[in-house]
């Protein structure tokens, strides 16, 4: 597949670029020194284009296809076509080694590469202090808001008004339902509210010992999905903690009585370092023990993958929006995505943002759909046939009409500068008390919780 489109920076854009990157130069000026300039060429190297004019972006991420999407966008939508002068220097390492690096080289100054693809549940690190080392491109991105799914594209990096990364993924939260064993007992799905998947959960446990759901205890995800779907936030404008309130009160008492009153629903199988959906995660739905999961598509979009529940219950899915019934009832809510920024000191801004407007606003973007299965937050493709296929294993279902309608009701979310370590403090301090131990007393652990937050915010 071939698309050509014309990227020549505006200078107008140019103009807005050069003022985001303010600083540059002087953080460059802490950088070690280069090589020293090559000699002027003579006779015939003088007609050659000059070495200037090549011109390689370095861009920094932890997963390979992270990167490599980018180039292979680049080549099969005809960006070197327009650019032949331009290069994509990959460097790839783990991903707690890298966002340190990451955080390093904004820090000193020393080391900057072009583009960093930060993780959201990274991103806060880098609003601490009094200067944010990223560019700021609310101005670059311009009208072209209006065609991001902002919920994914631009929330997580964002603070105080600044958008400083673009991700590429609509995070659209759903529910994927095993619908052949509800059928099997007679309940109807999709399921309109919290309180009809209970009441399911109820009789699947009684005819065939299954648990409806799982809710994760070393993870605060599913408590976020539901507080953002309930209309709620996990970290305010301030970003302050949003979920001490009767809100989350209500999502924790819902999932600790599923689990421990009506033992309709079981803690999420989770291992070590990995507590989201290892192995063993998908381990218990291969063997009949969950019949629902919660989550982005890049966690239940395609439950048919082998890296998930893989073959043997193909048609037996189906995704429905989130249920409704606590708080606003927003149909979804975002959860997870990895942006594409230009740290301050970059050595060619300019190009960067030439890169990351190709493919991140245009047509481009498909390239990482085709590759990885994702749902672009661009909004002008979400019509796209790659996107609106039939999913055999969820019956034929085209979840991408889903993702599409679930796009145009994605709540608006904050960052916080202090947000991993407020999701920790959340996490030891409330959730895994009530969910692993049946603690209810929500005022007490609040209580404690809140002493917690405010030591953190003094460090």
């Amino acid at each position: 597949m071939m698309h050509k489109t014309n990227q020549t920076m505006s200078r107008r854009n140019f103009l807005r670029l050069s003022s985001a990157m303010a600083g540059v130069a002087a953080l460059a000026a802490c950088a070690a020194p280069g090589a020293a300039p090559a000699a002027p060429a003579t006779g015939g190297e003088a007609a050659a284009p000059a070495a200037a004019d090549a011109v390689v972006v370095e861009a920094w991420a932890h997963w390979e296809q992270g990167l490599q999407w980018l180039e292979d966008a680049m080549t099969n939508y005809g960006f070197f076509d327009e650019h032949p002068n331009i290069s994509l220097n990959k460097i790839v390492a783990p991903f707690a080694e890298i966002h340190d690096k990451m955080l390093a080289a904004v820090s000193s100054g020393v080391g900057v590469p072009d583009i960093m693809r930060v993780e959201q549940g990274r991103a806060a690190a880098f609003f601490k202090g009094d200067e944010v080392g990223f560019a700021d491109l609310t101005d670059l991105i311009g009208d072209r808001l209006n065609d991001l799914v902002l919920g994914s594209a631009v929330d997580y990096w964002s603070w105080q008004g600044a958008i400083y990364g673009i991700g590429n993924e609509v995070n659209a939260c759903a529910l994927a339902v095993r619908k052949a064993v509800f059928d099997e007992i007679g309940i109807e799905t999709p399921f309109e509210t919290w309180e009809d998947l209970r009441e399911a959960g109820v009789a699947l446990k009684a005819e065939k010992d299954m648990s409806v759901i799982s809710f994760h205890d070393l993870h605060d995800g599913d408590f976020q999905i539901m507080l953002f779907a309930a209309g709620g936030l996990m970290f305010d404008e301030n970003g302050e903690f949003g979920g001490i309130n009767d809100l989350g009160k209500e999502i924790l008492e819902y999932q600790r009585s599923l689990i421990h009153d009506l033992e309709v629903a079981t803690i999420a199988p989770v291992t070590g370092d990995s507590t989201w959906s290892p192995p063993i995660y998908w381990e218990a739905f291969r063997q009949g023990q969950i019949a629902t999961t919660m989550g982005a598509p890049w966690h239940n979009g395609k439950v048919g993958r082998d890296d998930k529940i893989g073959p043997g219950q193909e048609g037996e899915w189906f995704l429905q929006p989130l249920p409704t019934g606590i708080g606003a009832g927003i149909p979804t809510a975002t959860h997870g995505g990895t942006s594409v920024s230009i740290p301050k000191g970059a050595q060619h801004p300019e190009e960067a943002w030439l890169i990351i407007e190709f493919t991140h606003l245009t047509e481009a973007v498909l390239e990482d759909a085709i590759q990885r299965g994702i749902t672009p937050s661009y909004k002008p493709v979400l019509d796209h046939p790659v996107l609106n296929e039939p999913y055999d294993y969820y019956d034929g279902q085209v979840i991408g009409e889903l993702y599409k309608e679930l796009a145009e009701q994605m709540p608006r979310i904050y960052q916080s500068p202090w947000a991993p370590e407020f999701h920790t403090a959340f996490q030891n301090i409330v959730l895994t008390p009530v969910l692993q131990d049946n603690r209810s007393d929500y005022d007490q652990l609040f209580g404690e919780l809140e002493v917690e937050l405010q030591r953190i915010k003094t460090l």
